[in-house]
């Protein structure tokens, strides 16, 4: 072999081991986003939001299917830390958790700062509709963006299929009435939500919408 091509082996090697270096690093290196979730809807409020990063392929509810109790709790309650912390739990999630800003009411935003690194290169997030039994806005499994793009999300509005829809306020959390219902099954599955119709003492005027509910901004910080 000419000292020519043993030297073009050689770079070739070095190149190589430089790349294979620098992906491990950049797969230790965290990046944070910017997480800003815009209610678009004209009068339900959105309860504090779970969001979580995670490796492709989680869901953390599947349409068609029953819903599991961190899921029932999250759309009929508010409640979103029993869905964080199951995912927390799971070795394919690097971070989830629930906004501390409260409520987010018509044409207000809230924002989340939350953390990802390679390859927990997707996002997830969800939150109840506040004036329903059990409506919730989600997107999930959807790519982050890992340059500096920044990346926009429609969300349409869910119904876990937990709880009946009697659109009552003595049964509805964000009207100060009962908020998870273990006993009621709902219509055990999840499904798109056909919006408020004023069967109960809901206002169907006020309170009703068409999808989609949320926009969601992310943007990598830093």
């Amino acid at each position: 072999m000419s000292k020519t091509s043993t030297l073009f082996i050689g770079c070739l090697l070095s190149a190589s081991l430089l790349t294979a270096t620098n992906a491990f690093a950049h797969g230790d290196k965290s990046f944070t986003y910017k997480v800003t979730i815009t209610n678009l809807t004209p009068g339900q409020p959105l309860a504090p939001v779970m969001v979580a990063t995670h490796r492709p392929g989680v869901a953390f509810f599947k349409v068609g299917e029953a819903p599991g109790d961190e899921l029932a709790r999250l759309a009929e309650a508010g409640d979103g830390q029993p869905m964080a912390d199951k995912l927390a739990a799971m070795p394919t999630v690097d971070e989830a958790k629930v906004s501390t800003m409260g409520l987010t009411f018509p044409g207000k935003s809230t924002t989340v700062m939350i953390s990802a690194k390679h390859p927990f290169s997707h996002i997830s997030v969800g939150a109840m509709l506040g004036a329903t039994n059990d409506a919730f806005f989600a997107i999930k499994d959807v790519a982050l963006p890992w340059g500096r793009a920044e990346r926009t999300y429609m969300a349409p509005a869910y119904d876990a299929g937990s709880e009946t829809n009697d659109e009552l306020s003595s049964t509805v959390a964000g009207l100060g009435g009962e908020g998870y219902s273990p006993n009621d099954s709902g219509e055990g599955f999840v499904h798109i939500h056909n919006g408020v119709h004023g069967i109960g003492d809901l206002v169907a005027a006020t309170m009703d919408w068409r999808n989609p509910v949320a926009k969601i901004t992310i943007k990598r910080v830093k």
